[in-house]
């Protein structure tokens, strides 16, 4: 007699060798479940963002926003290793940063504010890692408006998935005593006159900053940055979840929409 322990195994002589490529065991997901409804929501998501998008000719999110250069101090933290060198190896970078308003309210209205670093590299596909930020309350997956950049905290919503396990980043105001607005449009003379500055770490780990941000120069409007977390990604650090397949469609109707290839194409 075959025990139903010696079934599964012969089932699944190496479970493992499932994962390192999933797309070949699975090259249509949607085939095996024949009730799914994931491709249906996808074409509807990717319609919508692409018609959002065109309609504000900007962003289908995050419309309303200003870029600024920063500095990027990665500090000594022994307690993790990413296998990221910009993120691991201490060290100063000049980065773009783009704050901005998640709905795009009017004014002075709170809203889910946004925090995206650009950070340079060379280990990544297209040579940058995007880094994007939203204030949260609890949990940290939940977008939460906020009256000002200097309060709340900035979450990457989405945990990554990493050899140490989920990673979530998050960012809070160094001087949070310090009244900002939270419309991007009053931040030019705001950090003209001084640095906003932030610091960045994961959540769960001992509290200690990974990085600090110092936000220092307004850039023109003209050299605005299309953040995207997807595109700009890198192997070791992979975003998790449905909300990770969300945001990869959100972020393809968007670029439709505002008539940005995709990418990888002319």
């Amino acid at each position: 007699m075959v025990s139903s322990s010696s079934r599964s195994s012969r089932t699944h002589p190496d479970s493992s060798r499932t994962h390192p490529d999933s797309s070949r065991t699975h090259p249509d997901s949607s085939r095996t479940h024949p009730g799914s409804s994931r491709p249906q929501r996808s074409g509807v998501l990717h319609t919508l963002a692409r018609t959002v998008a065109a309609l504000r000719r900007g962003r289908a999110l995050h419309t309303r926003g200003r870029s600024f250069a920063a500095t990027f101090r990665v500090l000594n933290h022994p307690d993790i290793y990413l296998g990221i060198p910009v993120l691991d190896e201490p060290g100063e970078h000049e980065v773009q940063v783009r704050l901005s308003k998640g709905a795009s309210l009017p004014g002075r209205l709170p809203d889910a504010l946004g925090l995206a670093i650009r950070l340079p590299c060379d280990s990544a596909p297209h040579g940058s890692l995007d880094l994007l930020l939203t204030t949260t309350a609890w949990p940290k997956s939940v977008p939460f408006p906020s009256t000002g950049f200097t309060s709340g905290v900035f979450s990457s919503l989405v945990s990554y998935r990493h050899a140490a396990g989920r990673l979530r980043f998050l960012a809070v105001a160094t001087d949070r005593g310090r009244a900002t607005s939270p419309d991007p449009g009053e931040l030019v003379p705001v950090v003209e006159a001084a640095p906003l500055r932030f610091a960045l770490g994961i959540e769960g780990f001992h509290n200690r900053p990974l990085a600090l941000l110092s936000v220092h120069t307004p850039l023109p409007e003209a050299e605005e940055t299309a953040f995207d977390p997807v595109v700009n990604s890198h192997p070791a650090l992979q975003l998790h979840g449905l909300l990770r397949w969300a945001r990869a469609t959100a972020y393809a109707g968007s670029r439709r929409g505002r008539g940005h290839p995709e990418p990888g194409r002319p």
